[in-house]
């Protein structure tokens, strides 16, 4: 009996204490993450090679050319760039156990060759393919990167953050990288406000409405309350796509004119009121001369004005 040691790296072993911890994938450092890629392409094509050679040594022939489909896929969606090599690679060492091991079968040879073109024709395919589709990711970030207004999306079940653009986090006083994987809460302390937009935009959905505008508070990372205003771009079962504008400037100069036309209002009402006041004062001398005037002219002698009791 053989003792066979299996070592397994510290970097899978730390993999495999945070995902035991039930964390997702998309909560794993980019190192861990390139690990657990790796991790699965390699177990994907020791499978499928070894089924190769248990396949061959037991006479069956026409099952095991399918695992080798997995290990090519797994590769064009990991890293698109090596999909077409991969796939060459994996391609002759599957033609190679079957010159090595199929006994020379003629017909055997000509089915692996067959499939030995399948495979280079799905890696070519699928491997072109998934470079566009990544190009264009990478376009439709640049110009969210580059968009005047701030973009941020949301998980709508546990509320964290899976994208933001630079603009919406400097505004913010955040770098991007800090609030990916956090939860809205920390930019969005108001969770009454919260909550009522995500149960708005999922109505809205439903009747398949226009998704209007609302007026939020955000909180920077240095404690100050900024002003935004909100819409949903783009609403799925299970994100939603925001744009955010800050208004916070504007919001501070509107109060302001109000402040002002306000203090303006009252010094006018107190002015108003200063002019009312010295038109009555006026208007009592004027009747108190003319009352002087009658009597001077009429030769009466001048009667003291009678105070009211």
């Amino acid at each position: 009996m053989r003792l066979i040691i299996i070592t397994i790296p510290d970097s899978i072993l730390s993999f495999g204490w945070e995902f035991g911890r039930g964390l997702s994938v998309e909560h794993l450092s980019v190192e861990n993450r390139d690990v657990l890629r790796l991790f699965i392409v390699t177990a994907a094509s020791i499978g499928a090679i070894l089924t190769t050679i248990f396949s061959l040594l037991n006479g069956i022939f026409y099952v095991f050319p399918l695992h080798y489909i997995l290990p090519i896929i797994l590769v064009v969606y990991f890293y698109p760039e090596r999909g077409v090599f991969f796939s060459l690679g994996i391609g002759l060492m599957y033609i190679s156990l079957i010159y090595l091991l199929g006994n020379s079968d003629p017909i055997l040879i000509a089915i692996a060759t067959a499939w030995f073109a399948i495979f280079i024709a799905i890696g070519v395919v699928a491997s072109s393919y998934a470079i566009r589709l990544r190009e264009e990711q990478t376009r439709v970030r640049k110009v969210l990167d580059n968009s005047q207004d701030g973009i941020f999306c949301f998980d709508l079940k546990d509320l964290r953050i899976r994208e933001i653009n630079s603009k919406c986090a400097s505004w913010l006083k955040y770098d991007k990288q800090d609030l990916i994987g956090k939860e809205i809460s920390v930019i969005w302390t108001d969770k009454e406000e919260q909550k009522q937009f995500v149960t708005d935009v999922k109505q809205e959905l439903k009747q398949e409405h226009k998704h209007g505008e609302r007026e939020a508070r955000f909180r920077g990372q240095d404690g100050t309350v900024l002003r935004f205003i909100i819409s949903a771009m783009l609403v799925t079962r299970r994100h939603i796509l925001c744009s955010a504008i800050d208004i916070t400037r504007s919001k501070i100069v509107d109060e302001e004119i109000i402040k002002t036309l306000d203090e303006l209002e009252h010094q006018v009402k107190e002015r108003t009121a200063d002019l009312e006041r010295m038109n009555e004062k006026l208007r009592a001398e004027i009747i108190e001369c003319r009352r002087f005037e009658s009597t001077v002219l009429s030769g009466h002698p001048l009667q003291p004005k009678r105070e009211d009791t």
